[in-house]
């Protein structure tokens, strides 16, 4: 299952430059190199200071195999937090006792699975749109990296935010890939462990808890409460559409979540970028589509490219610069119009863009400042 060696990190597949449902770094200009070696080299410093990944103490420690631990005295050992909520419990009652605590109107979950120092303001930009589209979202931040205080500031202005480092015993448990909790040792020393640990918590979770999991590059422009078991097309064609797991919303035991898990543990291969990710999930409604045209048993709703990926990642770099003539500004204003109109979520393929700078007045900075709530952080 696990086949290969061990090898360096490979900077192109590390997860802050690398988005496992996009189609990866294309065309970088010198200066983008410059960026990335910049980014490299903080990755690799950081690594063995102060963002290493939480490991184990043991194999066999109290909490079973697979858990996730940060190396801690056992007195203050954490796997969640949030204010009025016991710091000592595991995994699974924090999550419970969250979801209850909080009183949710709706169950948000995203994954961050790099350093800390990389979560910008950016990323925050897609947090802020989130609550402020649904202030009473209880968000569950799953993620080994970032510190379990992270978000005090939106805790303190009353938002339900927590950071939660899974516990994959517990998460996977009954599921098809609860295995991977068990090699979990070797696993997470394969060179693309971070991005396959995004994608396999992300389905983990939906199916665990219910709810609606966002990529941290996506803007939520309208209420998402119409969602329901929902998945994006980001290619369109009479035959073979492809689609994204940037954005979904699944209810608990979803029919279709459960093939995914099915098909992530019989196809599993730790050499590939997309293979687990968006094509897993492409393959599993070809696949069925095959046996039922209607796709009825695995109660899923395809939404249309621009509901949630109204600029592809093909065109999305050209909106980064701001017009430089009033016919591009007319055509600029006229899809940030549309998107506003018809669109429930942005997607600005981070993986493609992460060394670009949105530039005043330019389509994407508009879009980013448009439903935030800290609007003086500067992109």
């Amino acid at each position: 299952m696990l086949r290969s060696n061990l090898e360096f990190l490979n900077p192109r597949n590390h997860p802050l430059l690398q988005d496992p449902d996009s189609p990866g770094l294309t065309s970088l200009t010198r200066g983008d190199r410059m960026v990335q070696r910049l980014l490299i080299s903080e990755i690799e410093k950081d690594s063995s200071k102060n963002f290493a990944r939480r490991s184990l103490k043991s194999s066999d420690n109290e909490h079973g195999i697979g858990a996730i631990l940060k190396e801690e005295p056992e007195e203050v050992r954490r796997w969640g937090h949030f204010p009025g909520i016991d710091p000592h419990l595991g995994f699974s009652e924090f999550m419970e006792r969250f979801f209850e605590h909080g009183k949710c109107s709706m169950r948000v979950f995203m994954v961050w699975n790099s350093p800390q120092w990389a979560y910008g303001v950016r990323h925050q930009r897609g947090l802020e749109s989130l609550l402020l589209q649904h202030p009473d979202a209880c968000v569950v931040m799953l993620s080994e990296m970032l510190e379990l205080e992270a978000f005090h500031e939106f805790v303190k202005e009353g938002h339900k935010v927590a950071v939660a480092v899974p516990n994959l015993d517990e998460l996977l448990e009954g599921t098809p890939t609860h295995i991977f909790a068990s090699v979990w040792y070797e696993w997470r020393k394969t060179v693309n462990y971070p991005l396959h640990y995004s994608e396999l918590v992300r389905l983990a979770a939906l199916y665990r808890y219910g709810g609606i999991y966002l990529d941290s590059d996506i803007i939520v422009l309208k209420p998402l409460k119409s969602l329901r078991n929902s998945i994006g097309t980001v290619k369109e064609v009479s035959r073979g559409s492809s689609f994204s797991g940037a954005v979904l919303a699944f209810e608990k035991q979803s029919p279709f979540l459960l093939e995914c898990l099915k098909e992530w543990y019989s196809t599993y291969d730790d050499t590939l970028i997309q293979w687990n990710g968006a094509e897993l999930m492409t393959r599993v409604i070809r696949n069925h589509s095959d046996s039922d045209p209607n796709r009825e048993h695995l109660e899923i709703q395809l939404e249309p490219s621009f509901t949630f990926y109204p600029i592809n990642s093909t065109d999305i770099s050209r909106y980064f610069s701001e017009p430089d003539s009033t016919a591009e500004r007319a055509q600029h204003d006229a899809l940030f119009s549309r998107i506003l109109n018809y669109s429930t979520t942005f997607h600005f393929w981070n993986s493609i863009t992460s060394s670009l700078v949105p530039e005043s007045n330019s389509l994407v900075e508009r879009i980013l400042n448009h439903y935030c709530l800290h609007c003086l952080d500067v992109l």
